[in-house]
């Protein structure tokens, strides 16, 4: 053999090889799409993006007044004005400011106490959400209950850095009683936690069953 013809031979790359790295790489990009926190990333952008977006939506649409802050709405929760549209006889948008938690729990605490306290109470679930995440592979739907939960507690979170409270505009009622006004990233929590209590009465099914054959074999 001639030495052009070894060096073609030696430059000429090993199909066999080709097809291994091939399959090297498309393995890798299918993991990466099953990896868990590609979800968790992805969920939690969807949600807090629809959150924002429907927020900043409600500000300039149902705002009336004059004094806009960062958000398009004043600092002080106390001076929106804001027009009511009527969607059905029992479901409005009308814009209100939550200075608490759910239900306008811890609303009164001072100023200045406030807003850190939420933002370190919300740290430390985030925390805890993402400890019991990672702890649970192959639970598909508890972590997709703690995508929706994490979502939504990140959307809040940023309106009480960016504007002090949070806002809600989604209002539900039954003639003059009225269901606490809420957000999307309230229906993100919500879900969420209706989904993982779910997922715990499956579990808890699964053990009964399980314990019961067991049960019924060594009798």
């Amino acid at each position: 053999m001639s030495e052009s013809e070894q060096s073609n031979n030696q430059q000429q790359p090993d199909p066999a090889e080709q097809n291994m790295d091939n399959a090297v790489d498309q393995g890798s990009i299918t993991n990466n799409w099953q990896q868990p926190t590609f979800w968790l990333f992805l969920g939690s952008v969807i949600s807090v993006w629809l959150d924002q977006w429907s927020k900043a939506w409600a500000a300039s649409t149902l705002y009336t007044g004059n004094a806009a802050a960062a958000g398009g709405v004043p600092v002080n929760p106390a001076e929106l004005q804001t027009k009511v549209i009527e969607v059905t006889s029992w479901f409005n948008y009308r814009l209100v400011g939550n200075k608490g938690a759910a239900w306008g729990i811890f609303k009164d605490l001072p100023e200045t106490m406030r807003v850190p306290f939420f933002v370190v109470l919300s740290a430390i679930a985030l925390g805890v959400l993402l400890v019991v995440y990672y702890k649970s592979p192959g639970q598909k739907l508890m972590q997709a209950a703690l995508v929706l939960i994490c979502g939504g507690a990140i959307g809040n979170l940023i309106d009480r850095l960016q504007i002090g409270y949070v806002i809600d505009f989604i209002d539900w009622h039954i003639g003059v009683h009225h269901w606490p006004t809420f957000n999307i990233a309230d229906v993100s929590i919500s879900i969420g936690v209706g989904l993982m209590v779910i997922d715990m009465i499956r579990q808890m099914i699964h053990e009964y069953q399980v314990a019961k054959e067991a049960k019924t074999e060594t009798a």
